[in-house]
């Protein structure tokens, strides 16, 4: 059974009246690809809650009220250093039309979950706090945060100081978050300062006050640790199945705070959980803020929604995905979707089928049956337009394009010389008996995978080694020595290989 089944199994046990799946992520720049990890296993669940009958709800809460804490390399550094520590959503926007900084790195990755087939609710933690549902769980969590200090004392080994809250006022003077410590609470309201040197990163101004610690729809006057946050919003919102990453969902780590608030101060029973492993590119962990690893809407470029969908369903949830678009991640991508989809179609092993079905976008779709390794090389070849039209191969031909000019190595690039090359004259006269035995077998039907391996038996017959044979093949077309699977290149054009062969057998 397919893991998304079992977990809608547990779930079913618990007859709730209402299962609401939340996931959530802080905009504070580019959100990477790794970040749809999570979109799409809870959204997984979610679908499969709603297929069995079950009332279900999902929602995606982008956080704008965390503060810039990084700055990404990518924006110029003159223009958005002044606005570290602020509140995202009071960040301007890198581009126009959007309201914020926030909101625009939050639309550009909903553009893209949207497009591999979530359509979850957006909520926006700003929100949360302005309608003024987070003010009697900041009220709660102010009145105990001595059995708070204890929860994060005992969990991490260290004594936190008597005159520390949960709670994180933006500063009266200078709007900052990060630079603020609360350290008295009345009851009502909170004595704070927004310390000099409280990071390293940005400044405080030094101002101390007071404050109502409560929002409302004029304006946001702080917020909880997000550790705190994080239990408050699933109460708030009534979120009985939220997942996270391995990080986050590891021993003592912020889960396991979060778990710890729900049932010591705030009474709320923990939501089903689902950690999941980290998604890498090229073995590396990802940052939003620091510009590392492929963003969510660049991978679009490289990969069609349901190859990208697919990426994330056929992987295990407790397996790391390591993507490397460098190597072979990406042919090798395409060939088991292809037979995912031919489990699907042909009545198949069920667990492949369901990643297939699962994979899809709108519809069940069969896809192109040509392998992608073909592909790369009917895109690199002369008259190719008319063969992929005809065969209706125009979207998985741009993702080939794109693979060649981007991230394929050198053997798999090759330029067809228009005109037979120099080095062609000094084939032996044994190899240009080949040239003319592989044309005569032109004018036969041949699958690539058969002519490939008569390739090898021609030569055997004229006693003509492997690296002569494929020499005499690849010189002629390509003035190299090597290249792609010889049988591909030649079929993809017999007529083209038929010629150029013959000429050089008579040169």
């Amino acid at each position: 059974m397919f893991w998304v089944d079992n977990v809608v199994s547990e779930l079913n046990k618990r007859k709730l009246p209402l299962e609401w799946v939340d996931d959530a992520k802080t905009p504070s720049g580019r959100i990477h690809v790794g970040s749809l990890r999570g979109i799409v296993v809870h959204d997984l669940v979610y679908k499969a809650l709603k297929s069995a009958g079950v009332n279900a709800k999902y929602t995606y809460i982008f956080d704008n009220h965390d503060p810039m804490d990084a700055l990404p390399n990518y924006l110029p550094k003159e223009k958005f250093e002044k606005y570290l520590g602020l509140p995202l959503f009071k960040v301007p926007s890198p581009e126009k039309g959007f309201n914020n900084y926030a909101e625009y790195y939050a639309f550009e990755f909903k553009n893209v979950f949207n497009k591999i087939g979530c359509n979850p609710e957006i909520l926006w933690t700003a929100d949360l706090y302005k309608s003024g549902k987070m003010n009697p769980l900041i009220k709660e969590c102010l009145d105990k945060a001595p059995e708070i200090r204890k929860i994060y004392g005992e969990l991490y080994k260290k004594k936190i100081p008597e005159n520390w809250y949960p709670f994180q006022p933006y500063c009266s003077n200078c709007g900052k978050v990060s630079t603020t410590k609360v350290y008295d609470w009345d009851g009502e309201k909170v004595s704070f300062i927004c310390e000099v040197n409280a990071v390293d990163w940005t400044k405080g101004c030094g101002f101390k006050g007071e404050m109502f610690p409560f929002s409302n729809e004029k304006g946001i006057v702080g917020k909880l640790p997000w550790k705190v946050e994080w239990a408050a919003k699933w109460k708030v919102l009534g979120v009985t199945v939220e997942g996270a990453g391995e990080d986050h969902m590891s021993r003592g780590s912020s889960h396991d705070l979060a778990s710890l608030i729900c049932r010591r101060v705030i009474n709320y029973p923990v939501p089903y959980s689902l950690p999941y492993a980290f998604f890498l590119i090229g073995g590396r962990k990802m940052s939003s803020s620091k510009g590392r690893g492929s963003s969510a809407s660049e991978m679009l470029e490289i990969l069609p929604p349901e190859l990208l969908r697919f990426l994330m369903v056929k992987t295990k949830i407790s397996q790391q995905i390591n993507f490397d678009p460098a190597r072979n991640t990406i042919p090798d991508l395409f060939d088991e979707y292809q037979k995912a989809a031919n489990a699907y179609f042909d009545k198949g092993d069920r667990d492949l089928a369901r990643i297939f079905e699962l994979s899809q976008i709108d519809k069940v779709n069969k896809p192109p049956s040509i392998r992608f390794s073909a592909l790369v090389q009917l895109v690199q070849m002369p008259n190719k337009e008319e063969k992929i039209k005809k065969e209706r191969l125009s979207g998985w031909a741009n993702y080939a394009k794109t693979w060649i000019e981007k991230y394929a190595p050198e053997s798999e690039k090759f330029l067809l010389q228009q005109s037979l090359p120099e080095s062609a004259k000094n084939l032996s006269d044994i190899q240009k008996k080949y040239l003319r035995k592989v044309s005569l077998e032109l004018d036969k039907s041949w699958k690539p995978e058969d002519f490939q391996i008569n390739l090898f038996e021609w030569a055997k017959e004229l006693n003509l080694s492997s690296k002569d044979a494929f020499s005499a093949i690849y010189i002629p077309l390509l003035n190299k020595n090597y290249g792609p699977k010889a049988g591909w290149i030649i079929l993809s054009d017999k007529d083209f290989a038929v010629k150029r062969f013959l000429e050089a057998a008579n040169s």
